[in-house]
């Protein structure tokens, strides 16, 4: 007998917050009851969706005692992952997406791995492999892991998806205050937050990939290494996140980052964003020729 049979509480409590997503639902919804571990409940928030997805979700649920859905007025990520949290039962928090498909032991293995973990580990991340178009894998996060905290790898470079991870429940209980708002509504902050906040440890090596898909010729938020929610979450970090990523190195990355993402508009032909880029890796490196070799680069394009 599971526990969930035992005291009608769920082990681990999987969050969906999603809109516009119902031509996808029907992979993700396979993938959870493909799970060979069944103590789980879903909390599905429907964002203001335009199309069928509320409509899909409450299917689901009619069909199935263990999810729960809910619907939110607002297309805000930070209102329904806030809503989510609040009805959340379980000791652990896993993220949903309909980019992401976990193998049949994902949940198995990664509760394991958190409970046979180092005494504090307060989350495990598994290995991800991002697909294309074709279903090839094209990358795998993460690489090797090098700093004692996870923080200053996550702030220089993303390294998995939160669909990648599984968190203990009594660790993020801050996230439902509504001073948190900035932190629930951007993926990059709210990866930073969490691994400020608590212990990661990897997952068992031997459990399948997280696989992540593209919609629409998108990939998750949380693994864009050049979006404007990533730099918003990195000057968030500096700003608050006090001791948590040395000021220099802090530097470093934002420049880092500013002079990918002005190459980026640069090609894509955004040449006056990309100057603007340039111009803001200069803020964090003046003396950097590297970004003086851009900037003249893009003006004598444009």
């Amino acid at each position: 007998m599971d526990r969930r049979e035992k005291d009608g509480v769920p082990t681990i409590s999987l969050l969906l917050v999603t809109a516009n997503r119902a031509a996808w639902l029907d992979a993700l919804i396979s993938c959870i009851h493909a799970q060979t571990m069944a103590d789980w409940e879903v909390i599905a928030v429907d964002c203001a969706s335009t199309d069928n997805t509320l409509e899909c979700l409450e299917t689901w649920a009619q069909d199935e005692n263990r999810v729960r859905v809910l619907s939110a007025e607002e297309t805000d990520r930070a209102i329904g992952r806030r809503l989510a949290l609040q009805k959340a039962r379980g000791d652990y928090v896993a993220w949903l997406d309909p980019h992401t498909l976990w193998g049949t032991d994902f949940l198995e293995e990664m509760l394991h791995s958190v409970e046979q973990g180092p005494e504090g580990t307060g989350a495990v991340y598994a290995l991800s492999q991002v697909l294309n178009e074709e279903g090839a894998v094209v990358r795998t996060l993460p690489g090797a892991l090098k700093y004692p905290t996870i923080v200053r790898e996550l702030f220089a470079a993303p390294q998995f998806p939160l669909t990648a991870l599984l968190v203990r429940r009594r660790a993020i209980r801050a996230l439902e205050k509504t001073g948190m708002r900035f932190v629930l509504g951007n993926d990059h902050a709210l990866l930073l937050w969490l691994a400020h906040q608590v212990s990661f440890e990897p997952a068992s090596e031997e459990m399948a990939p997280v696989q992540i898909r593209s919609i629409d010729g998108a990939l998750p938020l949380s693994i864009d290494p050049i979006s404007e929610e990533r730099s918003a979450a990195m000057t968030y970090v500096l700003e608050n996140f006090r001791r948590a990523v040395p000021a220099r190195f802090a530097r470093h990355c934002l420049a880092a980052f500013y002079c990918r993402r002005a190459q980026a508009l640069s090609v894509g032909g955004e040449s006056g964003e990309g100057l603007a880029s340039a111009l803001q890796a200069l803020m964090y490196r003046p003396l950097w020729p590297r970004a003086w070799k851009q900037i003249l680069s893009i003006a004598v394009k444009g």
